[in-house]
């Protein structure tokens, strides 16, 4: 999947959470969902998060290759526990709904994901599958970035302005 697509999507999908759960869509909380989003593309060096990482990319690519540890349910478990046990924020629930939306997003890929590794390098996905920069997968941009406007249109921010709170 493609950056936006998996911003859009995690967006989406948290604004979606926020129309129909106490949480609050604040900026830090999209802040999270964000970057949360495009986190575990952090073992490929061309990706929109890897050509920024200041090499830390090539580094994890390296030791995992792509689509290995960062692309599991113990990275994302270890970055959760970690974050919303020590530094809970909206900031921080954000990025790990963000991190584990990009995995769900991936694991619909027709690539699929190693969900189990270390134990397994098997890479599991969904039935029905996407392939990065497709046709299906520009469609899919489109009705989650319509979603993404439709939750916040009735519902993800409640009350004028409460996007700006943090």
């Amino acid at each position: 999947m493609r950056y936006h697509t998996h911003i859009v999507s995690s967006l989406a999908i948290g604004a979606g959470i926020a129309t129909y759960t106490p949480v609050s869509f604040t900026i830090a909380y999209a802040a999270g969902l964000a970057i949360g989003g495009l986190l575990p593309d952090i073992d490929e060096p061309n990706s929109y998060i890897g050509r920024r990482s200041l090499g830390v990319a090539k580094q994890v690519k390296k030791a995992f290759g792509h689509r290995g540890f960062t692309h599991s349910l113990l990275a994302w478990g270890a970055i959760t526990a970690v974050l919303l046990l020590q530094h809970f924020s909206s900031f921080t629930l954000g990025l790990c709904l963000g991190y584990a939306f990009h995995v769900l997003a991936d694991y619909c890929s027709s690539q699929g994901v190693p969900l189990l590794w270390p134990f397994s390098k098997k890479r599991y996905r969904f039935i029905v599958t996407y392939r990065t920069s497709s046709f299906f997968e520009t469609v899919l941009f489109y009705c989650f970035l319509a979603l993404f406007i439709y939750f916040l249109t009735n519902g993800a921010i409640e009350e004028q302005g409460s996007l700006f709170l943090f």
